[in-house]
């Protein structure tokens, strides 16, 4: 892949745990020296934003149904704390897989 990957987060409302996540996620491709782009956006918009961001994953601190056209991770242990470092090295592992 000659581009960062794509992760688009999503939540209700595009505004409050779609952001913390965000955050979270840059801050730790940083740690990690990954270059990734994280988008933000509603779950209710999903078909579009997968469409119009180019997404190669999805972080969803909402309720999102998984899909067959992309991975969709829970965004909840980012907000929680429990399960986060599992969540991250499933993250990075699915952005790793995209280089093969």
């Amino acid at each position: 892949m000659n581009r960062p990957a794509v992760i688009l987060v999503m939540c209700g409302s595009s505004i409050a745990t779609s952001t913390l996540a965000a955050v979270k996620i840059e801050n730790e491709a940083q740690k990690r020296g990954i270059s990734v782009t994280v988008k933000k956006g509603k779950v209710s918009d999903a078909d579009m934003l997968i469409r119009s961001t180019k997404a190669d994953l999805i972080v969803a601190t909402a309720v999102l149904q998984p899909r067959d056209d992309i991975p969709v991770y829970s965004g909840v242990p980012l907000l929680t704390g429990v399960g986060q470092k599992e969540l991250y090295d499933q993250i990075f592992e699915t952005i790793a897989n995209l280089h093969d």
